[in-house]
């Protein structure tokens, strides 16, 4: 495992906005793809058919817009994390434990980087309020597990 330091952190940042930037993209060319479905469909003999079409393609319009719109929250979310050395878990920590890595952000999941499974949490996840919460910055205890902090970049 390579060194967890700001400048894994660093490279982890850029690659989870990277992610992010996709995700919006792809959002954007399905929106598009539905207006361009929207526009091609013609009116049939059977009206009714033709007018369920459409509000399909609205509904789906719709939840794509609102995909869309929390892909943006979090990207500027992601974009206006702080860089620095903390000694305390908080918003924009790198948790190196026994077990993972947690980057305390948004909540995406699981990213790999250079072959290392990060998980990347919101911090109001109950795992990134466990580390947000801790008196001891040894160790946490959450579902029964116990996390024991080996560093916090």
């Amino acid at each position: 495992m390579p060194d967890i330091d700001l400048n894994f952190k660093t490279l982890l940042q850029t690659h989870c906005l990277k992610l992010m930037r996709s995700k919006l993209n792809s959002i954007q060319i399905q929106i598009d793809a539905q207006k361009m479905d929207l526009n091609t469909t013609t009116k049939s003999s059977a009206g009714d058919k033709h007018e369920t079409a459409r509000a399909m393609i609205h509904l789906e319009q719709e939840k794509l817009g609102m995909q869309f719109q929390e892909v943006e929250k979090q990207l500027r979310i992601l974009s206006q994390i702080k860089f620095g050395l903390s000694s305390t878990p908080q918003t924009g920590s790198l948790i190196h434990t026994d077990k993972a890595l947690f980057y305390i952000c948004i909540g995406l999941g699981s990213v790999n980087l250079k072959g290392i499974s990060i998980y990347v949490i919101s911090p109001i996840s109950p795992l990134a309020q466990a580390f947000l919460n801790t008196p001891d910055l040894r160790s946490i205890t959450f579902n029964g597990m116990v996390y024991s902090i080996k560093g916090i970049v």
